[in-house]
């Protein structure tokens, strides 16, 4: 095991990091990327090797060296961490991930670290979530099964796998639960998913890991500010949303979520439970009255009229219709997520890593630069530095 002088920036409780050859997919994406970039920031990881899925397009190595400088990897140490990352052809949602052999037998033989990051998120492709979130699931058990030198299999889930369960604080004990419903097919096949490995956590040195909503705050690509941030910029352009204005949403940033996740695999086998919740809890929850007023702020405009939904009814889906607006109403995917008034308990992770638990920022403390860094000709610099934000 290598120690790590205090001098090298490295957090304190990386210091003793006790892996040394991962495994890694979905490094192409938010979390994953992000995963990626900072574990090449640990001189005791000697090779991380990276799933990526085939393309004509673009080189597996070319598309995760796009992802480490959306990260924010200096370009001029870009090819030195590149040495250290191994891409491995794959199909997460055929058997065995469709690994060539070869591949799969050093992988079997040589990973320490399993951390597995793909998923579909998506709202509205049943399918993708079925095949990614599911079968993939299934398959991953495969491809580990005959592992000789795992240590610990990393898991992300998602907080909001317990499913429709309003005005509530939900430990991570009461989720899954297969009598719970689902307003969308993800939270459904997160939860499906993640059953089907509980049912194998004995034979597995398993650690499950559930962010809530990931927000990528310092991202200065407006493209990705926009992806997270398209909802907010819709709403503000409603004469009205059936929205409860006190109703709490538990939102995280991509760094509190990595940070989280880095300080608990680092712990290894001192790890007191199997599962942790990374999330914002009660303390760190904004509300949707909040968030309106911090992006209307922001951009300098009125913002729509909160309408209790038990109170919402055809008159005001009749004057959204007449002003043209319906396309942009139907978008709002998130809404039964908004009014749901749900926060995920995070007691297990603040005692887990007490005084090492980052630093989270409430939501409406960034929105205004996320929505500057998406139209930064619609919002100034100089408006957000007035609302205080």
């Amino acid at each position: 095991m290598t120690i790590v002088p205090e001098a090298d920036g490295v957090h304190k409780s990386l210091r003793d990091w006790p892996y040394r050859k991962v495994f890694l997919t979905g490094a192409t994406g938010l979390i994953g990327g992000q995963i990626l970039h900072d574990m090449l920031q640990l001189p005791q990881i000697d090779e991380i090797s990276c799933l990526v899925r085939p393309s004509s397009g673009q080189s597996g190595i070319d598309r995760l060296a796009k992802r480490l400088r959306k990260a924010g990897i200096k370009k001029e140490k870009l090819d030195q961490a590149l040495k250290r990352v191994r891409t491995v052809e794959g199909e997460i949602t055929e058997k065995l991930w469709q690994i060539p052999p070869k591949e799969l037998d050093r992988l079997r033989d040589l990973t320490e670290l399993f951390v597995h990051c793909a998923a579909s998120t998506s709202f509205v492709d049943e399918g993708s979530c079925e095949s990614i979130n599911v079968n993939g699931t299934k398959y991953m058990l495969d491809v580990v099964e005959g592992t000789r030198s795992l240590q610990r299999l990393v898991h992300f889930s998602t907080a909001t796998l317990c499913g429709y369960l309003p005005n509530r604080i939900v430990t991570e004990d009461e989720s899954p639960n297969p009598k719970h419903k689902h307003v969308v097919a993800y939270t459904r096949t997160k939860a499906e998913g993640e059953r089907i490995l509980w049912q194998a956590a004995d034979l597995l040195p398993l650690l499950v890991l559930r962010p809530s909503i990931t927000m990528a705050q310092g991202s200065q690509d407006p493209k990705q500010a926009r992806l997270f941030l398209w909802s907010a910029a819709v709403m503000v352009q409603l004469p009205f949303v059936p929205v409860k204005a006190g109703s709490l949403i538990d939102i995280v940033t991509l760094d509190f979520v990595v940070q989280s996740t880095m300080r608990l695999i680092a712990r290894g086998d001192r790890l007191t439970h199997k599962c942790y919740h990374l999330t914002a809890g009660k303390e760190a929850a904004v509300s949707a009255g909040e968030i309106r007023d911090a992006a209307c702020a922001a951009a300098e405009v009125e913002g729509p009229e909160f309408i209790n939904p038990d109170d919402w009814d055809e008159t005001y889906e009749q004057t959204i219709e007449e002003q043209g607006l319906r396309s942009m109403y139907e978008a709002l995917l998130y809404l039964p997520f908004i009014n749901l008034n749900l926060i995920y308990d995070k007691t297990r992770l603040v005692q887990e890593l007490g005084d090492d638990l980052p630093h989270l920022p409430k939501f409406t403390e960034y929105i205004g630069r996320m929505l500057h860094t998406m139209a930064p000709d619609k919002i100034s610099l100089d408006n957000l530095q007035a609302f205080g934000l």
